[in-house]
């Protein structure tokens, strides 16, 4: 709520952006922490290169230089004793010799011990300077050998002092590139740092930049608060002003809403006592209190349903199920207010090729319910409802999309209602929609449960003309074999279709040539006895007709007699219908009718159909599901119940079916009752949730555990509860339950489960 929470919501505002500031002062000082810190390093790493320099490469250098020049006087010496080999000069270059051997051991044993680069260089002009003075001693004592020629010591000198030398400034040379390496690593490392210190200074500045910014704007927001408190504080009391009324008007909608059908029950109910001596009128008041009734619930289940949804506890089951049943159970539901209104109701099936899916049914269910029976309410007596369903293509193989869309001819919208029909509450208010009951929740509830679906839902609507709304859900497919359909071979037989809806006509050619066979279609009854004439005269008769039951002018069963009394019996006709044709049964078989074929089609169902009129399936049930009671006698149903009105109500609604019952007060009992009983004595448990003694959650996981460490199979169990929140059938499930029924009880939903259960 607005009004309670944007004071708190300043205050935290308030805080935040005392926070924020504090935040930003400290974020700038550890920018300029960091500046320092970076350049310290850098310039760190410059000192390390520079002591590095001194104290290696340059040393190293000036060493190799001295020895460069060493070597060559050296070299000079040698020369010279090959013309000159007096005594005197023997001993002069002798002392030369001993002189420059002093200094140049020295730098070369420096050299060893500094240099960093080229060791190896190092030890071989090492070595070389020991062969060399071997060699300047063989020359003194070759020169002081009078019986030695002088070209003798000319040739010595050239062989192997010149050689040697030569040697030695090479290796010196190699020392003293690799000192030189040394000195391009400095500039290197200089040149990177510089670099990097440049870079670092300018991200760190310019973050710098931006805290000051970002507090500059922090300050400026501080002045700016006190007068957005203030107007905030001034909306929030507006705001609270519009929730009281918002309440207000709420309560008086469902006070108005729930009285209504409270009104009809209560009063139906004392007319229906004061007339117990008709019970035709007892009948018609119990008729009334129904719809009375079923209002009442409905209006109770939008509430609870918007509350889940506001407070977030709404989920999405995910299960396995059949979209086919799921649209002709919706049809089963929606077709009698329909007619009861005397609407047309029209549900076209368009290319569904995955028929078994992945997903939430109840939650789809109520989509299409919310929608058409929206469209009902709000479409006067004669005019048309239109269920367009399609399956779009998507690029996804395990994903797919189903489309509704839910046409009407009524009375229509404003575009101002159209853009706020899905809010809460919401309901136009005029002397056409005054008279049509509802708390204004079903197309929110739609919207939020499409949006948690993650689709999409629109409405296009104009006054007077009617209002079209599209709903876009993605579903799962299931991974099953039972939708892969043989094609039919029927050689180059042919089907008519006969229907006055182009949409259906269109629809079922499509499938029929999806499972290999062709057809024709006719829009009327007329057109049909024409084009069958024609082709039996032609000798190419349909191999099998299909023909549409309500149609304007000449009607489905008229066109069966017609077509039977120009082509006679042979061609299988079967008679197709939205509607209860047990009104039409006896007549249509006497027309000639075949068999008969409930509308919507979907792929699945054409294709049993087709494969019966050609002798290869079970022949088509002349009576729809919904209309038979399951006959379940024989078989054993345990009622798990304490109230007494539920127990009559429930007793009487399955003893319909023949099945024997037997009843337990509470959870204690139920679980000695199946204890005590052989194995397949019930076939099945209705078991409510809330007992004394021992609820039904505990029951259940009771008579689980025991089957399982007894290792004996257990009947199914259906809890019965009057909670209908999603978390109450997670619940149930987790106990081992294996469905789950809302009360009040539909009749119609506890022989579904009788006759899955039990047949």
């Amino acid at each position: 709520m607005r009004n309670a929470a944007e004071p708190n919501g300043h205050e935290e505002h308030w805080d935040k952006t005392r926070t924020l500031s504090a935040v930003t002062a400290t974020v700038l000082i550890l920018l300029l922490a960091a500046f320092y810190a970076t350049t310290l390093l850098n310039m760190r790493e410059i000192g390390q290169q520079i002591d590095l320099i001194k104290d290696h490469p340059y040393p190293v250098t000036v060493a190799a230089g001295q020895v460069e020049t060493s070597l060559g006087q050296l070299q000079t010496l040698a020369e010279r004793l090959a013309y000159v080999r007096t005594d005197q000069a023997i001993d002069s270059v002798e002392r030369s010799f001993d002189a420059i051997d002093g200094d140049l051991s020295e730098r070369i044993a420096f050299i060893k011990d500094r240099t960093l680069t080229g060791s190896d260089y190092a030890d071989e002009l090492r070595n070389g300077y020991d062969e060399l003075r071997v060699a300047q001693a063989e020359l003194l004592s070759l020169c002081r050998d009078e019986t030695v020629s002088d070209e003798s010591i000319d040739a010595f000198v050239e062989k192997r002092i010149d050689p040697l030398i030569a040697d030695l400034l090479g290796w010196n040379n190699a020392v003293l590139d690799g000192a030189s390496s040394m000195f391009d690593t400095l500039y290197d490392v200089v040149g990177s740092v510089i670099f990097k210190t440049i870079m670092s200074a300018s991200i760190i500045m310019a973050a710098v930049l931006v805290a000051l910014g970002i507090y500059l704007a922090v300050l400026r927001r501080k002045r700016l608060l006190r007068l957005k408190l203030q107007r905030n504080l001034e909306e929030a009391l507006a705001s609270a002003q519009e929730a009281n009324a918002a309440k207000t008007q709420f309560l008086s909608n469902m006070s108005h809403d729930i009285r209504t059908p409270l009104n009809a029950i209560i009063g139906l109910t004392a007319i229906a006592g004061t007339h117990l001596e008709d019970p035709l009128r007892v009948k018609e008041c119990l008729g009334k209190i129904t719809v009375s009734s079923r209002h009442l619930l409905g209006l109770i289940n939008d509430v609870l349903d918007m509350s889940m949804i506001e407070n977030g506890r709404i989920a999405l089951n995910c299960e396995t199920f059949s979209f086919p049943e799921l649209v002709n159970g919706f049809v089963t539901i929606i077709q009698p207010q329909a007619k009861a209104k005397q609407l047309t109701l029209d549900v076209v099936v368009g290319n569904v090729d995955k028929e078994t899916v992945i997903g939430d049914p109840m939650r789809v269910n109520q989509i299409l319910l919310n929608l058409v029976g929206n469209a009902i309410k709000y479409t006067p007596a004669g005019g048309t409802v239109r269920v367009k369903i399609a399956e779009l293509p998507t690029d996804e193989e395990d994903k797919l999309t189903f489309r509704f869309a839910v046409e009407d001819d009524g009375i229509g919208m404003t575009q101002e209602f159209a853009n706020k029909i899905f809010d809460p509450f919401e309901r136009e208010k005029n002397s056409m929609t005054s008279r049509v009951e509802g708390a204004g929740l079903g197309m929110s509830i739609t919207k939020n449960i499409v949006d948690m679906m993650g689709g999409t839902i629109e409405v296009e609507s104009k006054v007077g003309v009617g209002s079209k709304f599209t709903v876009e859900v993605p579903l799962m497919v299931a991974k099953t074999d039972d939708e892969e359909f043989a094609p039919i071979d029927l050689a180059e037989a042919r089907v008519l279709l006969v229907d006055d809806d182009p949409d259906i006509c269109e629809s079922t050619l499509d499938m029929l040539a999806s499972i290999g066979i062709s057809g024709d279609q006719a829009l009327s009854g007329e057109e049909a006895v024409e084009l069958v004439v024609g082709a039996h005269r032609a000798g190419r008769d349909y191999h099998t007709i299909i023909v549409d039951w309500v149609m304007p002018g000449m009607d489905g069963v008229e066109t069966v007699r017609r077509i039977r009394e120009a082509i006679g019996d042979e061609t299988p006709i079967v008679l197709l219908s939205a509607y209860d044709w047990s009104e039409v049964e006896e007549e249509a078989l006497e027309a000639g009718v075949t068999a008969f074929l409930s509308k919507p089609l979907f792929k699945s169902k054409l294709y049993f159909a087709m494969k019966s009129v050609c002798g290869e399936g079970e022949p088509i049930d002349y009576i729809m599901e919904h209309e038979q009671a399951p006959d379940c006698s024989g078989k054993r149903v345990l009622l798990v119940e304490d109230n007494e009105l539920n127990v009559e109500i429930a007793l009487e609604v399955i003893g319909r079916t023949g099945a024997e019952v037997d009843c337990a007060w509470d959870g204690v009992e139920a679980v000695e009752k199946v204890r005590e009983a052989p194995v397949g004595y019930y076939q099945l448990i209705f078991m409510d949730v809330q007992m004394p003694r021992m609820d039904g959650l505990e029951a259940a996981r009771t008579i689980c555990d025991e089957a399982k460490r007894d290792g004996r199979a257990r009947p199914p169990i259906v809890a019965m509860s009057a909670n209908a929140f999603t978390e109450d059938r997670r619940q149930a499930m987790e106990a081992g339950m294996d469905g789950y029924l809302t009360k009040p009880i539909d009749f119609t939903e506890v022989e579904r489960i009788l006759k899955r259960a039990l047949l």
